[in-house]
């Protein structure tokens, strides 16, 4: 049949294996090339299939990652140059920048799932005398210009006593109300660190006098979450 429609080639697939016989058959010098896929033969293109797949996939991922890395660079430096750059980012881009941003002066930076991320976005990691001290980040970048509250602060504070962790760092891009620290304990003030878009703005121009040599961290890294910016 495949002689009489002129074909070059033809494929046999069955559900079963071929005999010898059959394969031998078909490796004898023919008009038209006969290529037998029995189960075996199947199966093992299939797991092959897979294979290349899931090594697809993996390089896919490998390479969005580092995208949104060299996009996130970018964004942090455009805010160390105009701190209204916020303005034009959403929430989770300013997550991703901030996570780069804190890679890059020294923390081991963990940016949570953009969903059920346990009330934290970023986990800070960082040595004090030898010892590994964490730190939660939380970021409000809200594009209705909406600024803080003490619902928020209070559910924060309760996220990093919860985590035993040793402090935590709410930014608002947009500020906070007036109200939004009443009520807490000098212990709590001491545990909760907070900054507006400035402190975010000064966090991004260190980022970019690092990334030229002209800035190296402090041997405590905990200041730069802590204290005041200066540059």
């Amino acid at each position: 049949m495949a002689m009489l429609n002129a074909f070059d080639r033809v494929v046999l697939v069955s559900n079963a294996n071929f005999s010898a016989a059959a394969r031998a058959a078909v490796e004898r010098a023919m008009p038209v090339k006969v290529e037998l896929l029995g189960f075996d033969d199947l199966k093992a293109w299939a797991a092959a299939l897979r294979s290349d797949s899931a090594e697809d996939n993996l390089d896919i991922s490998g390479t969005v990652r580092a995208l949104v890395k060299a996009l996130s660079a970018e964004f942090a430096q455009l805010i160390a140059r105009n701190v209204e750059t916020l303005r034009a980012l959403e929430w989770r881009q300013l997550e991703e920048t901030m996570a780069e941003v804190f890679e890059n002066l020294g923390f081991k930076t963990t940016l949570t799932p953009g969903s059920k991320d346990g009330g934290k976005d970023l986990v800070l990691e960082y040595q004090v005398a030898g010892v590994t001290a964490t730190f939660y980040v939380e970021i409000k970048h809200w594009r209705s210009s909406t600024k803080v509250g003490s619902g928020v602060v209070q559910d924060f504070l309760k996220v990093i006593v919860r985590d035993a962790r040793k402090g935590g760092l709410l930014l608002s891009s947009y500020g906070f109300n007036d109200n939004a620290f009443e009520g807490l304990t000098e212990i709590e003030r001491r545990t909760l660190h907070h900054g507006d878009k400035m402190k975010i703005f000064g966090l991004c121009q260190y980022y970019e006098k690092s990334k030229r040599g002209l800035w190296s961290a402090p041997d405590d890294l905990g200041t730069l979450l802590t204290g005041e910016i200066s540059l």
